[in-house]
């Protein structure tokens, strides 16, 4: 029997994670089979075994794959805080209109991951994810005070609260179809625009009128 090469070995792993696409969408992690994946994949449970222990396994390496590729897209930081910020939020606004790994991962880690304890190691990449965005999105409005695009009084934590949950409702207005994009691009513009603006997003004044925590800090 001929050995197989490692291309051979990447077109087997590719399959399986496709498939474990596949099936995770349609019936949940939780209740997903290895033998399912592999029909999915149209390969052997020996083959997705060979590969992997568990469906878990396979749903972590389903993840970095789509992450991954989401990286090599990912718009590159431009001179602008507010406009790296802008573009970064329209470029997962419109990857989630775009068929593909990235966006089916994605619509599997929040809406096809159950809140269970066999779940927590899926969860946790979820949750980190969470805390990468909210990090890049403190990181940016710093840089914009810095800047002086945005004024040195903001409270970046709560700043960043308001875009980056603002953000994720949008995933909802997105829901109706791709015509609804440029409003919810402009939506996430005009959020960015009126920071400069909000009165109510500026650190609080300590009792005193004593010099406040850097905002930048938060």
């Amino acid at each position: 029997m001929a050995r197989k090469t490692k291309e051979d070995s990447q077109k087997t792993r590719d399959a399986i994670l496709d498939g474990a696409e596949r099936v995770f969408l349609a019936k949940g992690i939780a209740n997903a089979t290895m033998a399912e994946i592999a029909d999915a994949a149209g390969v052997s449970r020996g083959a997705v075994y060979g590969h992997y222990d568990n469906k878990l396994q396979v749903c972590q390496a389903m993840i970095d794959r789509a992450f991954a590729l989401d990286a090599l897209r990912f718009p590159a930081q431009r001179g602008s805080a507010c406009d790296t910020l802008l573009a970064a939020g329209c470029y997962y606004l419109a990857q989630f209109l775009e068929p593909g790994s990235p966006q089916r991962v994605s619509q599997i880690l929040y809406l096809k991951c159950e809140q269970i304890e066999e779940n927590r190691s899926v969860l946790r990449r979820r949750e980190m994810a969470d805390r990468l965005t909210m990090h890049y999105t403190r990181r940016q409005l710093r840089r914009a005070i810095a800047q002086g695009e945005l004024p040195a009084t903001l409270d970046v934590g709560l700043s960043a609260e308001y875009l980056v949950y603002l953000f994720t409702g949008l995933y909802e207005l997105l829901e109706n179809g791709p015509a609804t994009l440029p409003r919810c691009e402009r939506i996430l513009r005009g959020a960015l625009e009126g920071l400069p603006h909000a009165a109510s997003l500026r650190a609080p004044i300590p009792h005193g009128g004593g010099s406040t925590t850097t905002p930048g800090s938060a």
